[in-house]
């Protein structure tokens, strides 16, 4: 098994054991707690999420492009018909990897209703950006929410979660963020089942 191939299969079991994580353990969790903590939380684990799946999708996939290329013959990769069954093989695994991208525009509603909740709530991105907040940030629209518009620079933001929103909820919205976060639970577990099955088919192609 070559360099590459060990990192596009290692890279796509870390991103969907850690998307399968979410599911089972970390949402579960959130919806035992009022929204006023749960809100919080998962707008920081939006903001991790958002700096490592895409990425690792992306490396994971041209890594097993790369390797359908080299194990395939002088044709173009995208003959499919004249590919060796181990290069279309590859190109599954990598189709399956990055398959994340155009299925999290399905997840974005829910994410984005989330997102909008704790904006409602007088929650930030993270600790750290909670110190932004004022009456200018108040005013923002749920996209500027979902930027961090005011809240500083995302990707140097290394704190972690606000502990909790400046508002307490009422028991209707947290039934209403239960019921967001049990579908976005679900969302993700199909979400970590397309990466799984990527790292499941390049081994075996890489094996054969």
């Amino acid at each position: 098994m070559s360099h590459v191939q060990v990192f596009s299969i290692t890279t796509a079991l870390l991103g969907s054991g850690s998307i399968a994580t979410l599911t089972i353990f970390d949402v579960p969790e959130l919806q035992s707690q009022p929204d006023s903590r749960s809100l919080s939380s998962i707008r920081w684990l939006f903001s991790i999420g958002s700096r490592i799946f895409p990425s690792t999708s992306l490396l994971s996939a041209i890594g097993f492009i790369y390797c359908a290329s080299t194990s395939n013959s002088q044709s173009p990769l995208w003959f499919l018909a004249n590919n060796t069954s181990k290069s279309n093989t590859f190109l599954a695994a990598a189709a399956l990897v990055f398959s994340i991208a155009p299925f999290t525009k399905i997840m974005i509603p829910t994410n984005f209703a989330l997102i909008e909740m704790n904006k409602i709530l007088g929650g930030s991105r993270s600790e750290k950006a909670s110190q932004h907040q004022g009456d200018s940030l108040s005013d923002r629209s749920a996209w500027e929410s979902v930027k961090g518009t005011g809240e500083g620079f995302e990707f140097t933001d290394r704190s972690g979660p606000q502990q909790r929103t400046e508002r307490e909820s009422t028991t209707e919205e947290d039934e209403i963020v239960r019921q967001l976060l049990e579908r976005s639970r679900w969302l993700n577990l199909v979400r970590a089942m397309f990466v799984g099955a990527g790292e499941v088919i390049g081994p075996n192609a890489a094996l054969t």
